[in-house]
Parts: C-alpha cells; structure tokens; sequence
C-alpha cells in the first residue's frame, strides 16, 4: 500500500514539472488529486439483523492522487488515466482499502468515412467504498453484495464506424469483462458482447436501430440451501441476452433534447434445455445541456448483467442526475445523482424453465455543493457531499428475511488539477442501457452535416467508452 501510495504522488509531481514540454509533442500530462474527510453510518456496507450483524458507524479519510495523459494527431486521439485511492477508518481499520485504476482510450480516423475506437479498463478495489470513489453525477444504481469483499475487474471494448453518406451511419461495437472477487471459490463473472447499428440524421433528429447479442457466464453462484446442517454448493450459469431497439433523438430547442427507445429482449438460459423468456425493452430521457451546466431525467427497462449479484437482471430504472451553478457570483455550483432501480434475476426453476427471482430494490441519493475560487487556483473546489444508499432484496423462502442495506455518509472534500483543464468534460453519465444511437450531447439546430474532409473525424455510430 505504501509503494502504491509513492508511485502516485511522484506521478503527480511528474505532471506538474513536464507538462510545458509534453504540450510541445501534442501531448498533454495533467495531475489530479482528490482528498475528503467524512463519516457514515455503515462501515462496512452490512445487513441489518435479522439477515446481517448490523451496521457500524465510524469516521473516515480518503486521498486520491491521478495521472491523466493525452496525445492527439490530426488522425488519432488518445488518453491514458490512472487513479490510486485510499480510504481509511479511524475504528475499523479493517474495513481501510485501497484501489487502483487504469484506463485507455484511442480513436483512430481510418479513412475519410471511417473511423476506429479502442479501450481497455482494469480496477481494483473493495465493495464497501465502491460507490463513495465515484463522482456524484456518475455514481451508479445498482445493488450490490455489501461487505469488505475485495475485487479485480477488466473491461476491454472495440467500436467501428462507417459514414455512408452525409446523413447514414453504420457501427459496430463489442465489449468483453471481467469480474473476479478475490475470496475462496470466487464468484467470477465472464461477459461478452456485440452490437450493430444503422443511424439516419436529419436536421433535428437522429433515428437509429441496433441489435445487440450478449453472452453471459457466471462461475461458483451458491446454491440456496436452508438447512444449515449440510454443506452448501456452487454452480454455473451461462445465459445470452439478444437486444433490437429502434432509438429516436430529437431536438426541443436550443438546450434541451428528448430520446425514446423502443423494442425488446429475448434472455435464453444455456444451462440445461436453452430456455428463453421475451420481455419489452426501452428508454425516455429528457436532456438539459448548456456550457454552465446540464441534467437528464430518464427511465429504462432492460436486461443486463449484475457482477455484483452474479445475476442478469430485468430493471425498473428511475434516475436524475445534475450538473449545474447556484450562485455564479458566489462560485457555488451543485451536481448529484437521485434514483431508483427494481430489478429480478434471471433463474431457471426446477422445472428447468427461465423466470424472474426475488425482487431487489436499490435507493440513491448522492448531492454535493461545490464551491470554486476565483481563476487565481485552476480547476479548485470544495464540495460538502452527502450520499445514501438504501437496498432490499426479498426473502427466496419464507423462513429467511430478506436483506436490507442502508448507509449514509457525509464528506467535506477538496479537489484539484495541475495544469488547468483545456476542455471541461461531462460532470454526469448519460443513460444509454443499449449503447450510443448517435452523439448525445447539445441539441443540433445546424442544416445537414456535409461529407468529412480528408483527416477529419466522420460522425460515430458505435463508439464504445470503456
């Protein structure tokens, strides 16, 4: 932990004395740093009596140093991240983690019309500051085991885009992941995917189709078993999701935007007689976007793997995330994400036929107000963030309780970058549940796109973020 610890601040102190000279080789190395105090209720993410021991309070500490590299050509653009995390309990310092993460990205004009992305992830880390080491309008809302379970996950993607004409798209798209909990008989997770897409432009709106095949395999899932005196077992799981939705983007004005997905989701079971359920599958989402700030209300209902569960789980999903100033004149700005998701799992009965599982029901609301000094200090705030989650899963008998997660937790940070940000980036992750159907961004109110010039980028149709 210590070596993890001193690799990351020579690395911040790297940026700060060569920045001016990666500049001068289109490159550009930036140091971030992230650092909070806070306390919650719930140390370790445990479930209250009668299904867990029940929850802890204590106080804690986090530091987050970083490195984010980018190089970029007439043809090419490319980042190369890595974060380093540590948080720390005052009491229950066995709850004290560490995670790392390293992130590329590419993208690589390949010809005037068409254009190659590429990305690869890697993460470490533990499942009870998992969602405290995300960003406010990014955090994710999804349930999760609890506990202090440490994990490994990669991620790999790859997306291929053909400008037909001026107005007709054509992507492509895959993803593999990799989830490993590092325990005895870990639960591992193995995910693979493939999309297809066709995008058809007009001057306010983008119509797009995308068919989806995902392959799904889950290892030691534990087998229920509600008499205590015998020993329980594991099995496996393999399971394919086969998506098509018709997505139409439209503008409503200058700032706002509107998107609606329809179509549907066939989930076969692979395990035993290939059983298959049919279910619908969609998204509506109303899109804020200005220079000061943006924000998206959006439901979905689709089908996707949970590593955290080992399931692939059909969801309910209600979330509104926020980017946006308060008092400009006193640099007050706020951002957070609110929601909600109900979801069951994919299972196959006795019977060996495919139904839904015991229902899990997850509640986030994290909210942070940040305040920024005038420009004397570059890309500096203060935030006082609060954040809760609260989860239940229902019983799988009658005889068991269900299982009930809830924590709360209150942070005063302080962040920073050195040098300052060329570009400021989204600050809240859009919900696209079936992959990109065009640029989700700033409403278009320009006449037709025209042909892309040699070296230029042509318009992406799959572009697949790690």
């Amino acid at each position: 932990m210590r070596s993890g610890r001193g690799i990351a601040v020579a690395a911040f102190g790297c940026a700060i004395l060569t920045h001016d000279d990666a500049r001068a080789q289109d490159a550009y190395l930036q140091g971030v740093f992230t650092g909070s105090i806070g306390i919650t209720d719930n140390v370790s993410s445990a479930a209250e009596p009668p299904a867990g021991p029940g929850p802890d309070a204590d106080g804690f500490g986090t530091a987050s140093p970083g490195l984010i590299f980018t190089y970029t050509t007439p043809r090419t653009a490319q980042t190369l991240s890595y974060t380093f995390s540590t948080s720390f309990f005052f009491l229950h310092s066995e709850a004290s983690s560490y995670s790392n993460m390293a992130l590329w990205s590419g993208r690589f004009v390949t010809s005037p019309r068409t254009s190659l992305t590429l990305g690869a992830a890697g993460s470490q880390g533990q499942l009870n500051t998992f969602q405290l080491e995300q960003a406010p309008g990014t955090t994710t809302i999804q349930g999760t085991a609890g506990g202090t379970t440490n994990f490994v996950q990669a991620s790999f993607n790859e997306g291929f885009s053909f400008q037909a004409s001026p107005v007709w798209a054509l992507g492509q798209a895959a993803t593999f992941l990799v989830y490993t909990p590092l325990q005895d008989r870990p639960q591992r997770t193995y995910s693979a995917a493939n999309t297809l897409s066709a995008q058809r432009i007009f001057r306010h709106d983008t119509a797009a189709l995308a068919l989806s095949v995902g392959y799904t395999h889950f290892d030691n899932i534990p087998v229920t078993d509600t008499d205590p005196a015998t020993e329980d077992t594991t099995t496996a799981r393999d399971q394919l999701l086969t998506t098509l939705v018709a997505s139409w983007q439209h503008d409503l004005g200058r700032r706002f935007s509107s998107q609606l997905d329809l179509g549907g989701v066939v989930a076969t079971d692979l395990t035993g007689g290939a059983d298959s359920l049919v279910r619908p599958a969609g998204l509506a989402a109303l899109r804020y976007t200005h220079d000061r700030g943006e924000a998206e209300l959006a439901y979905a209902y689709s089908a996707t793997p949970n590593v955290f569960l080992q399931q692939i789980q059909l969801s309910h999903q209600l979330t509104l995330r926020a980017a946006a100033p308060l008092r400009p004149a006193w640099h007050l700005s706020v951002e957070g994400s609110a929601g909600g998701q109900l979801a069951q799992p994919l299972e196959a009965n006795a019977a060996g036929e495919l139904e839904t599982g015991p229902t899990t029901i997850a509640v986030l609301t994290d909210v942070a107000l940040l305040w920024s000094p005038p420009l004397v200090i570059p890309d500096f705030a203060l935030a006082l963030r609060y954040q809760h989650t609260n989860q239940r899963t229902a019983a799988r008998t009658a005889e068991l309780p269900d299982t009930r997660i809830v924590r709360n937790a209150l942070l005063l940070s302080v962040s920073g970058a050195f040098p300052r940000r060329m570009e400021p980036g989204s600050r809240i992750s859009m919900t696209q549940p079936f992959g990109s159907a065009g640029p989700v961004g700033a409403p278009r109110r320009e006449p037709t796109p025209i042909e892309p010039t040699e070296g230029a980028e042509p318009s992406s149709a799959g572009d697949a973020a790690p």
